[in-house]
């Protein structure tokens, strides 16, 4: 798990049920589908910021998280890009290490290793995340 601010957590985990998962997401806790952990952090350090000076698009972190990652307004269109998928994905709490944890733990799921993606690639992602500030 990587702690990008104390109060925002990353890991990459294997989804085996995707679907029975949705329900349980809430504000606070999203899975995204990403090539990239940076892609996830860089998104969600904007989310952080979008609150912070009310320039948010959805109400919580979890949606504004998918609309920065997919770089589209339209929630729809961020679920379907950038949302929980079977298989590899990305868990991010808005929260503590524990609140990440404990997490984890309702979730069942496992932790797997993260790889870092090459520079130009995150380059790409990085603008489509920072994308939304002028839409």
């Amino acid at each position: 798990m990587r702690e990008i601010t104390e109060n925002l957590h990353i890991t990459k985990v294997h989804v085996k049920n995707a679907e029975s998962l949705i329900p349980k997401l809430g504000g606070d806790v999203q899975i995204v589908s990403a090539e990239c952990w940076e892609a996830v952090a860089f998104a969600a350090l904007v989310v952080l910021r979008s609150f912070e000076r009310n320039t948010n698009h959805a109400r919580t972190p979890g949606g504004e998280l998918l609309i920065r990652l997919a770089g589209t307004l339209q929630i729809k269109d961020a679920i379907a890009r950038n949302g929980i998928k079977n298989g590899e994905n990305y868990l991010v709490v808005f929260g503590t290490r524990e609140r990440a944890l404990e997490v984890l733990s309702e979730l069942n799921l496992n932790e797997l290793p993260m790889t870092d993606c090459e520079r130009e690639k995150v380059k790409t992602f990085f603008e489509k995340a920072a994308l939304i500030e002028v839409l």
